[in-house]
């Protein structure tokens, strides 16, 4: 059984965790859960691809943005219209927003598929448990 590892940050929420940034064995990873479109659901399998360290820089950088507009927005400061960012954080959110999109993109037949047991919290962990792409094929 392998450790819990640390998620840097969960960019989509839907009842769980479905895309951010975690390690596998100990290197950071983008994370997917997958959705299976002909039956409408989120299965219980995520691709995971590692990053390299430019990626997870930019990556960090955009969550940075984001957690400060968050800490204005619960503090009152501005409106849901502004989100992801603050307004001056605008024109380099949209920068990296145009970077990651292009970086960060799953493929269920190449990537790494496992299943996922998340410790939310301040410091949300998760535990991955790979499986085979055969074995994946087969749950969907």
């Amino acid at each position: 059984m392998s450790e819990f590892e640390k998620v840097y940050a969960i960019t989509d929420w839907y009842d769980g965790a479905r895309k951010g940034v975690a390690d596998l064995n100990g290197q950071p990873h983008y994370f997917e859960n997958y959705w299976i479109e002909n039956k409408q659901f989120w299965s219980d399998i995520f691709l995971l691809r590692s990053i390299d360290d430019d990626t997870f820089a930019l990556f960090m950088e955009d969550w940075k943005i984001w957690l400060r507009w968050e800490k204005a927005f619960k503090e009152g400061k501005i409106s849901q219209e502004t989100h992801p960012c603050l307004p001056e954080d605008r024109r380099r959110h949209d920068e990296l927003e145009f970077i990651l999109d292009q970086r960060l993109i799953t493929c269920f037949e190449t990537d790494i598929q496992a299943n996922a047991e998340f410790i939310y919290g301040e410091s949300t962990k998760v535990n991955w448990k790979l499986i085979d792409l055969a074995d994946a094929i087969e749950k969907i």
